[in-house]
C-alpha cells in the first residue's frame, strides 16, 4: 500500500520542494565533487553562482535565500579546505555568489508575486463566470432563466428560427393535491425532459412560473416537428415524484421567427397560440399563422 503524503503537503508542493531546494543542493555537491576530481582546486567554485538562480525558478524567496546561503557557505568552506592559494580569487567568487544569491531572491519574489497576481486574476474571472452562470440559470430546473434566454438570443444569427412556449396545464391542481414541493419536482422534471428532448444547439429555458421557452435554429416546418415529438414524450410518459407518478398535460404555442423580427413580436404570436391551445381544451400544440 502506497504511503500517503501528510495533509499539509500536496504533490505539487513536494515537486517544487525537490526542484527548488533538493536539486540545487545536489548540484552544489556535484560541482564541488567535480572540483575535487578535476581541479585545479576551486576552479569550479564560481559555477556555484548559478545555483541560487536555479532555485529561484521553482522556489519561494525563503527557500531561494536558504539555497543562496547554503551555496555561499559551501563555497567558503570548500575554499578554506581546498584553497588554490589565491585569496583574491576566492574573495571575488564569494562576492559573485552573494550578489547572484541576492538577485535570485529578488527574482523569486517577483515571480511569486506575478504568479499570485495571475492566480487572483484567474480566480476573479472564474468567480465572475460563475456569477454570470448563476444569474442566467433557473435554480429549480437548471435551465436558462428569462435573463439567460434573452442573453443567449443576442448571439444567434439564424435566418429563420422557431419559437415555442410550453405551459404545464395542471400545475395548480398538482400543487393543491400534493403540495408545492411535489409541484417543484414536476417543474424540474418537465425542464429535464425539455432539455433532453431538443438539440444542444437549441435554447431551452424556463420563462417563469409554469412556462418554458424553446428557440430552435430551424425553419418552421422542421421546428414544429421537433416540438410535436417532444410534446408527445412529455404528455405520454408520467413524471416520477416523491409522492406519486404524475401525468402532465402541456399546452404549446409555436411561432416562426423571421430574420430581423423583434423578439416582442414573435413572443406575442407564440403567446396567442398558447392561449388558443388552452382555450381549445389544453394539452395540445397550436401553431401561430405566419
Amino acid at each position: 500500500m502506497a504511503k500517503q503524503l501528510p495533509k499539509w503537503i500536496n504533490r505539487e508542493q513536494l515537486v517544487l520542494l525537490l526542484l527548488g531546494v533538493v536539486v540545487p543542493l545536489a548540484f552544489i555537491a556535484i560541482i564541488l565533487f567535480a572540483d575535487v576530481r578535476e581541479g585545479p582546486k576551486t576552479a569550479y567554485v564560481g559555477v556555484l553562482a548559478a545555483i541560487p538562480l536555479l532555485a529561484a525558478i521553482f522556489g519561494t524567496p525563503k527557500t531561494t535565500a536558504f539555497v543562496g546561503v547554503a551555496t555561499w557557505l559551501s563555497a567558503f568552506e570548500f575554499g578554506n579546505i581546498a584553497s588554490d592559494g589565491n585569496a583574491n580569487s576566492q574573495r571575488v567568487r564569494l562576492i559573485i555568489i552573494a550578489i547572484f544569491s541576492v538577485i535570485a531572491v529578488i527574482a523569486s519574489a517577483i515571480r511569486v508575486r506575478r504568479e499570485e497576481g495571475f492566480a487572483q486574476a484567474f480566480l476573479r474571472a472564474a468567480q465572475a463566470d460563475l456569477i454570470e452562470v448563476q444569474a442566467n440559470t433557473d435554480i429549480s430546473t437548471g435551465l436558462l432563466n428569462r435573463r439567460g434566454v434573452i442573453a443567449s438570443l443576442e448571439l444567434r444569427q439564424a435566418p429563420e428560427m422557431t419559437l415555442a412556449m410550453f405551459d404545464i396545464d395542471t400545475l395548480k391542481q398538482i400543487n393543491d393535491t400534493y403540495g408545492h414541493l411535489v409541484g417543484d419536482e414536476v417543474i424540474a422534471g418537465v425542464g429535464s425532459r425539455l432539455a433532453g428532448g431538443f438539440s444542444k444547439d437549441d435554447v431551452v429555458g424556463r420563462w417563469g412560473g409554469d412556462e418554458y421557452i424553446v428557440i430552435l435554429d430551424t425553419p418552421m416546418e422542421l421546428g414544429t416537428k421537433a416540438v410535436l415529438r417532444v410534446f408527445e414524450q412529455l404528455t405520454s410518459e408520467p413524471i416520477a415524484t416523491s409522492a406519486a407518478t404524475i401525468s402532465v398535460g402541456m399546452s404549446v404555442g409555436v411561432a416562426t421567427w423571421a430574420d430581423g423580427e423583434a423578439i416582442d413580436g414573435v413572443l406575442a404570436r407564440a403567446d396567442n397560440a398558447l392561449y388558443e391551445a388552452k382555450s381549445k381544451g389544453r394539452n395540445q400544440v397550436v401553431v401561430a399563422p405566419l
